[in-house]
């Protein structure tokens, strides 16, 4: 590894910092709105949209 190699690291490391990421997550254990809500979702809204 070059001296260049070392500083290119540096640099990337320093642009791309970690973050906290906060996230919905439904009771099925996978991300909200799962598919199951999404489904739910769009058969409200049909049946309120036939009202």
């Amino acid at each position: 590894m070059s001296d260049k190699d070392i500083e290119d690291a540096d640099d990337i490391l320093f642009a791309h910092p970690p973050r906290v990421v906060r996230r919905w997550v439904c009771d099925c254990g996978v991300d909200y709105p799962c598919p199951d809500v999404l489904f739910a979702r769009l058969v409200k809204a049909t049946a309120e949209a036939g009202e």
